[in-house]
């Protein structure tokens, strides 16, 4: 059992009550236990530091001394408190003639920031303390089949000198957590561009739009699903998906809440996890995975696909194996992948 202090941040709780809730069932089936933090406000939002920076890192430092004062590092499941977080104390451990001041002003509260938390995103503790062999046991219903484009968000990775959680030119942790789910992790083009979540914020709304359906347009044609971990990202890709599609656009890309994901990973039932509450549907989502887990029942017949799967996970045949040096053409890791995804009619019946 692994303890943390748990920051919800503003939007989860507010307007996205099946973010919290799948986090619990996912948090619950791992055995973390999340701990709340009373007295917490905002994180706060980059736009405070715009108006009043000095009022910015002593709102930050404030909520960082109420898990200090619990013992236990912070978790957060969203991106923009995540990145807050993380900056403010980062400068805050640098400086210290501001950590000062910070510290003179908190004083009237009774609190005291130390600099001894550790912050990390829930991304963060899946990857780096949970790891992805532990999830893989808690997986039942496999997402074989399934293609995900992976959406990081900014402040996931950057600014990168405050935030070491992955590459943040080329991050893996995240595809490899949906991998571990039995999905396949998309690659794409505009998979590092920001949402335009801030965008909307200046005279010009409509860039904010323009980012969002950049990437939509792209990832419908490859992935079955979006996923990401931040409510600011959730709300350009569904909420304002939805618009679009009201407006006559045709766009259609279902966006899942990666504890989403990992709840129906885990055996739980999408109206438990909450998602009829999102914006744009995700039956579709729904019945296409169990269209494909069905197709791989051929698949079952004559492997074990968990074996099959540890097999494709490896890799090393793509360059140790001599075969593939002399016949280019023969991809074994390719073919088990296809016959992972449902292919394996396909891969029988094809000439090569």
């Amino acid at each position: 059992m692994t303890d943390y202090a748990v920051f919800w941040g503003c939007t989860i709780q507010a307007r996205f009550p099946f973010m919290e809730k799948s986090t619990r069932l996912v948090a619950d089936a791992l055995k973390i236990r999340l701990h709340e933090m009373d007295g917490t406000t905002c994180c706060p939002t980059k736009m405070i530091k715009i108006g009043d920076e000095f009022a910015w890192y002593v709102t930050a430092a404030r909520n960082l001394c109420l898990a200090e004062n619990m013992g236990m590092d912070l978790v957060t499941p969203c991106n923009g408190c995540y990145g807050t977080l993380k900056s403010a104390a980062s400068e805050l451990n640098l400086n210290t003639e501001l950590k000062k001041e910070v510290n003179e002003l908190l004083a009237n509260a009774g609190l005291k920031y130390r600099g001894t938390v550790e912050i990390k995103h829930l991304i963060e503790v899946l990857y780096d303390d949970v790891g992805t062999d532990k999830i893989k046991k808690y997986v039942t219903r496999p997402l074989d089949g399934m293609n995900i484009a992976v959406h990081y968000g900014c402040h996931l990775l950057r600014p990168s000198s405050a935030i070491h959680f992955d590459d943040p030119n080329d991050p893996t942790k995240f595809d490899l957590l949906v991998e571990a789910l039995g999905a396949r992790s998309v690659d794409y083009q505009t998979k590092m561009l920001c949402c335009g979540n801030d965008l909307a914020n200046i005279d010009d709304p409509s860039d904010a739009i323009t980012l969002a359906r950049e990437k939509m347009l792209e990832v419908q044609d490859l992935a079955d699903a979006m996923t990401m971990m931040c409510p600011a990202c959730f709300t350009q890709f569904d909420s304002k998906q939805y618009l679009l599609e009201k407006s006559g656009e045709r766009l259609h890309i279902p966006v899942v809440y990666f504890t989403e994901l990992m709840g129906l990973a885990f055996g739980f039932d999408s109206s438990e996890l909450g998602m009829d509450m999102h914006r744009v549907e995700t039956e579709t989502f729904i019945e296409k995975w169990h269209e494909r887990s069905g197709h791989l029942e051929s698949a079952r017949e004559y492997f074990d696909l968990a074996d099959l799967r540890r097999c494709y996970e490896c890799a090393a045949c793509i360059d140790d194996c001599p075969v593939t040096k002399s016949i280019p053409r023969f991809e074994p890791n390719r073919i088990i992948g296809d016959i992972l995804h449902g292919g394996l009619d396909e891969i029988v019946s094809s000439p090569d």
